[in-house]
């Protein structure tokens, strides 16, 4: 009995109708989960009933009684969904029957993995043939999770093998795997009711994660948002409930007619909502009316149960193979559903379970028929915690978290082992790459701000909103934004202003017109303080309009010249020697007349020239005088 503190575990009593499984739910309970009138009257379970099984302090149980007349596979399901074991009932005195089969069918299909034979009526049975009785059952079950698991005799109304079984219980579930409490919240409702002076109540089996009072929920496919004002665990009160336990939450201010079994309450905004899923699909062995390629189905997962079609990709109809298919499932209406999810599969008419089996993508697109779909699926079904990573950020290159773990099917747990090992990257908080997208973006950011430069050499670099629209039909704006900023820390980018370039660059003149820019460069310094109009020498040098004008932005740029006014460059050097000459005759302050007769300036360049100074902050006005700054 040792490790099972603090764990919470769902068993479901399955078999045909009337071989006792409501009654031993209440040899080992003391509940009566037959809870409708038209139940007592009838004797069989319609809807499914609940209650709590207490064997230690530690270990908290639910039984589910699942009914089992054909007429109610649906609520069936729904019940079994959320189990972790299962206690397959038959009736000493009738042995397997056919609902006992479908139930065996839908049980394999889930992938429960842990199971107990309850023979139950054995006083029906001379003593001397309880051991045929076993060996006839044991062989209808072969080929099937329980041929070997452990078989307890009851007689549930003389509470006789009860203790027995509580033990076996026990044994069956100390090496079981929990759900996941770290995950996100997520419950599949199966009931839904009102009470007087509370309101409105939904019941299920909590999958993952945990709730706690008060805190806001979201339910699914209707996104409306609800506040949970209380949890009750088995009729009691509590302030929170985890992974597998049975909770009812109080939803004030929502009617029931706003909810429906099949939706899902989950934290708020951590979950969306799909209609078209990858699958592996299993079938039954032999299917009397083979599955043709988008065949009308029936899609049990969850509670929830929703028409759609099935897609193949490799073949036109199924009929007998035993093999694994994978294919996708389009649904009718949305559902909420994560990798990993196991599903069954019905047809309408006639109406008869076909097939089950999870989810290895829960938001597919759409496909083309052929063998590099197949081997795409089996990539997705296949791969390892990195290679999913891998695949779901492939396509977006950034995630956010709900996405994420949507997408992929982890727990926060494998999540946060990849972030730990560095091959999941966090960007601002909120948002997932890998390392090998980083990786990639930044090369390619690199990449073209190389090619800039070589197109541009005359630029000081490229700006940073050039840069984010080149990519954002490609790379999400928030992973370009994080890669700059990466690789500026890293110093394999610098900012200059708002431009950008790589570490070892320098604006220079184009190879090509190496030599024409040299001469309009050296023409102006000549000129001194008196230029010719910037274009004539772009026209004695036989340089284009386009070069001349990048020439021009270059050179003031690099604070090589100034503009003297619109049609005249002026190279600072000369500026800075005329101010040095002023300054030896005027230390302190000059007028226009002084700067005309030191520097020999005509009024068409002495007065551009003395707004220059002023505009530089090298003089200050006052009136017709300036001061040296």
């Amino acid at each position: 009995m040792r490790g099972l503190t603090d764990k919470h575990y769902t068993i479901g009593m399955a078999g045909h109708i009337d071989h006792g499984k409501t009654t031993l739910t209440k040899a080992l309970t003391g509940v009566d989960t037959d809870r409708l009138k038209e139940e007592k009257e009838r004797q069989i379970s319609i809807e499914l009933g609940y209650a709590p099984l207490v064997l230690n302090q530690d270990t908290q149980l639910s039984i589910i009684d699942v009914p089992g007349h054909e007429r109610f596979i649906r609520q069936m399901i729904a019940g079994v969904s959320g189990i972790d074991l299962v206690i397959l009932v038959v009736a000493a005195d009738e042995g397997v029957m056919p609902q006992t089969k479908e139930h065996l069918e839908i049980v394999k299909f889930l992938q429960i993995q842990k199971g107990i034979i309850a023979i139950t009526k054995k006083d029906k049975v001379e003593e001397e043939l309880l051991d045929l009785v076993q060996e006839e059952i044991m062989d209808e079950l072969e080929g099937t999770m329980f041929h070997q698991a452990p078989v307890v005799f009851l007689d549930s109304t003389k509470n006789i093998g009860t203790e027995e079984l509580k033990e076996t219980i026990l044994r069956q579930l100390e090496d079981l795997q929990v759900k996941h409490e770290s995950g996100s919240f997520r419950l599949p409702i199966d009931q839904v009711f009102s009470i007087k002076g509370q309101g409105t109540v939904v019941r299920g089996t909590i999958m993952e994660g945990m709730v706690q009072s008060d805190e806001e929920l979201q339910i699914l496919p209707s996104a409306v948002l609800v506040k949970a004002r209380q949890l009750q665990v088995h009729n009691k009160m509590v302030e929170k409930a985890k992974a597998g336990q049975r909770v009812a939450i109080n939803l004030p201010n929502i009617g029931t007619e706003e909810i429906n079994r099949g939706d899902v309450l989950v934290q708020s905004h951590t979950y969306e909502t799909t209609d078209t899923i990858d699958v592996s699909l299993q079938f039954i062995k032999k299917l009397p009316i083979p599955i043709k390629q988008r065949s009308l189905i029936k899609v049990h997962i969850g509670t929830a149960e929703v028409m759609g079609r099935i897609i193949f990709f490799d073949r036109n109809e199924y009929q007998d193979s035993n093999e694994e298919v994978l294919c996708q499932l389009r649904l009718e209406e949305e559902i909420t559903a994560k990798r990993g999810d196991k599903f069954i599969i019905r047809r309408p008419t006639p109406v008869e379970t076909v097939g089950g089996g999870w989810v290895i993508q829960a938001k597919g697109s759409k496909y083309k028929f052929g063998e590099n779909t197949i081997r795409t699926l089996q990539k997705v079904k296949d791969g390892r915690p990195t290679e999913r990573i891998s695949q779901a950020l492939s396509k977006n290159r950034l995630l956010a978290y709900k996405d994420l773990q949507e997408e992929t099917g982890l727990t926060k747990c494998e999540l946060d082992a990849l972030i730990e090992d560095g091959k999941l990257i966090i960007i601002k908080d909120t948002y997932y790459t890998t390392s090998d997208n980083l990786k990639v973006t930044s090369q390619q950011v690199l990449e073209y701000i190389h090619t800039f430069h070589m197109a541009n050499p005359l630029k000081g670099g490229v700006a940073k909103a050039e840069i984010l629209s080149n990519f954002s039909n490609s790379v999400p704006k928030n992973l370009v934004e994080h890669v700059l900023q990466s690789l500026q820390v890293d110093g394999k980018i610098m900012r200059n202003e708002s431009l950008l370039y790589v570490e070892d660059f320098k604006p220079h003149f184009p190879p090509s017109w190496k030599k024409r820019m040299e001469q309009v460069v050296s023409h102006i310094e000549k000129d001194g303080l008196t230029p010719k109009p910037y274009v004539d020498y772009g026209r004695e040098a036989g340089l284009p309009e386009k070069e001349l004008r990048a020439l021009q932005h270059y050179l003031i740029k690099q604070k090589k010249m100034y503009e003297l006014d619109e049609k005249h460059l002026v190279c600072v050097k000369n500026i800075a020697d005329s101010v040095c000459q002023l300054k030896k005759k005027h230390s302190q302050k000059f007028e226009l007349s002084d700067v005309k007769e030191e520097l020999g300036l005509s009024r068409k360049y002495l007065i551009p020239y003395m707004e220059l100074l002023d505009a530089l902050q090298i003089t200050k006005r006052e009136e017709s005088v300036r001061y040296w700054t």
